[in-house]
């Protein structure tokens, strides 16, 4: 995980930050959240998880990074002040998603892109013959070549 936030960074041109989320003290309350500034991007996620959930929390933020969502209500910035890195005005913030359900097309392709990424991080941690590039490589090639005889 850390290696794919840090490519992401260097491909954005900007840090990378994750953080525990604080107790917002809501029961509705994301269990994730990404905050994008021109200048760094912050993923947060719930601290009381197992570390599988955590990591599909991150996976789901870096999605959003990944497919370029925007912020769909900008009342979020304002209730997330409390937890913005230090210094940082709510105006500087580009991008603010928190997810507290499904309901949005936008949450769903998250979440999707989170499940898709968690199967290829854990190949191209295990590589092996039947790794994913070598099946992204046959399921894109050319069909009389990988046809059997």
């Amino acid at each position: 995980m850390d290696e794919i936030c840090d490519q992401l960074a260097l491909k954005r041109g900007r840090p990378l930050h994750l953080h525990e989320l604080p107790d917002l003290g809501s029961v509705n309350a994301p269990c994730g959240l990404m905050i994008a500034f021109d200048v760094s991007d912050h993923i947060f996620h719930v601290a009381a998880t197992s570390e599988r959930h955590r990591a599909q929390i991150v996976r789901h933020e870096l999605a959003h990074l990944l497919l370029g969502h925007t912020s769909e209500n900008t009342g979020i910035v304002e209730s997330l002040q409390s937890i913005m890195p230090q210094g940082v005005a709510p105006e500087a913030v580009l991008t603010a998603l928190g997810r507290t359900s499904y309901d949005s097309e936008t949450e769903y392709d998250a979440e999707l892109a989170a499940s898709y990424l968690g199967g290829l991080f854990e190949e191209l941690a295990h590589p092996g013959p039947a790794n994913a590039m070598t099946r992204l490589d046959d399921a894109l090639g050319h069909p009389r070549r990988n046809r059997r005889s």
